[in-house]
């Protein structure tokens, strides 16, 4: 990491600057349909009638800025938010989904075509950690305290919907000059103690925008260690943040999100012994077989491969019953994998079959040697399958629903070691090997 020059001091002062915006293109950037467009103007209207300030804050304002496309549509509000949206329910088709103890209301509305839009409203407001690292208490408050607990610079411009500042980008720590020459930049000297999780929030806006950290950025990372923040968080948060590298970030982002992490040393304040190659190696499973996994499993794989260590999971949410089971399929794997290239592919397929899909994926970062038998497994061995079916072997006279069973897996290992290539060889194979005899076991063949 960065050093830092102990004279280097934060120099950020609230100083409110006030530039005129298009409206109109905001709205056609923000909305894109008509109905949406149509809604965000009822809001408005509702607001400036109430005498509220309501307002464009963070993600949507840095991206219109940026002219990039936004997937953000938050809008504040200095005022009842509550009664606000009581009265808006009356003009629009939605709803609330829910309300949480941080002022903050998810919306629901619906729009043309039966389909569906998510908003987040929040209520303007000011926010007070009682602890390092644990959730703010809030309490409502106007616009400028609402800015003041931003997390960076480029995240603190807002742009007035409502008067008294209608259709102006508000800038009150030089937010705007940091999104142009492209710097994460803290507001305060204590960000990461406070809150942990902007850290990870910070390398995303890096990596996704190509930005780079300044100063402030590496003074308030060496307090957040000084004071042991990271090992605060709850391993919940910790692993929440970690997945939005992996779930919310365009997929080529993620080596990158994670090698900036590991330089970091963010995994070492964690207490998590993922090396630089484990995590290379995951990326490359995941780019090769993630098409195939569900999203649970990919997640798992992912936060696994983070801990380290199976007996490290629960530091990234892993419940103690789990990390138990984990030890025991790591040692299997120890076991096994001291032959496994002596092991024919059926080997390997029934072996590998034998646990879940993600603790097979992180066998294959733990064990070099594994690694492309076990893309191999996701991408086509556990798909084969043979093409013969019980009731056909039932009309070749074996019956008894053991050796049933015996049958097609012989099929499926012969099929695995490339002895068959269509359903006649293996009906051929069967014809000469067994006829009509009922007296066979698996083991003959």
């Amino acid at each position: 990491m960065k050093n830092i020059t102990p004279e280097l001091k934060f120099n950020l002062c609230f100083n409110p600057v006030f530039e005129k915006v298009d409206l109109e293109k905001l709205f056609s950037f923000v909305c894109k349909s008509p109905d949406l467009k149509n809604f965000l103007k009822i809001a408005c209207e509702i607001a400036e009638k109430r005498g509220e300030f309501l307002y464009f804050a963070g993600g949507v304002v840095r991206d219109f800025l940026l002219k990039k496309e936004t997937s953000d549509f938050d809008l504040v509000l200095q005022g009842n938010l509550d009664e606000f949206l009581k009265e808006l329910c009356k003009k629009v088709k939605g709803k609330i989904v829910f309300k949480t103890r941080f002022l903050t209301y998810k919306f629901k509305l619906d729009l043309e075509k039966s389909r569906e839009f998510l908003i987040d409203f929040i209520t303007a407001r000011k926010e007070v950690y009682p602890e390092i690292a644990s959730l703010p208490e809030v309490v409502p408050a106007n616009w400028e305290e609402d800015i003041k607990r931003r997390d960076f610079t480029i995240n603190s411009l807002i742009i007035g919907l409502t008067p008294p500042y209608r259709g102006f980008l508000i800038d009150c720590f030089c937010g705007k000059e940091d999104l142009e020459k492209g710097i994460i930049k803290p507001l305060k000297p204590d960000s990461f103690v406070e809150d942990p999780t902007r850290i990870f929030r910070g390398i995303r806006y890096k990596v996704r925008f190509n930005f780079k950290f300044g100063e402030e950025f590496f003074i308030c990372l060496q307090e957040c260690y000084k004071k042991n923040a990271l090992k605060k968080l709850s391993s919940s948060r910790l692993a929440n943040e970690l997945l939005l590298f992996l779930n919310k970030e365009p997929r080529e982002n993620l080596y990158e999100l994670l090698k900036t992490t590991f330089n970091l040393k963010i995994f070492e304040k964690i207490e998590v012994p993922v090396t630089e190659k484990e995590i290379l190696f995951m990326c490359e499973i995941l780019e090769k077989t993630g098409k195939k996994l569900l999203s649970k499993e990919k997640n798992k794989f992912f936060l696994l491969v983070l801990s380290g260590e199976p007996g490290n999971g629960e530091k990234l949410s892993f419940s103690p019953e789990e990390v138990k089971k984990l030890d025991i399929f790591f040692k299997k794997f120890k076991n096994r994998v001291k032959n496994w290239k002596k092991m024919k592919i059926w080997e390997k397929v029934e072996f590998l079959e034998k646990f879940p899909l993600f603790f097979v994926l992180f066998a294959g970062v733990k064990f070099e040697e594994l690694k492309e038998d076990v893309i191999n497994f996701v991408l086509n061995w556990r798909d084969i399958k043979s093409e013969i079916t019980g009731e056909e072997i039932i009309r070749m006279g074996i019956t008894e629903g053991k050796k049933i069973g015996e049958v097609l897996k012989l099929l499926r290992r012969k099929k695995l070691e490339g002895k068959f290539s269509n359903k006649a060889q293996e009906m051929e194979f069967l014809k000469r090997k067994f006829g009509l005899q009922e007296d066979f076991s698996l083991e003959e063949f």
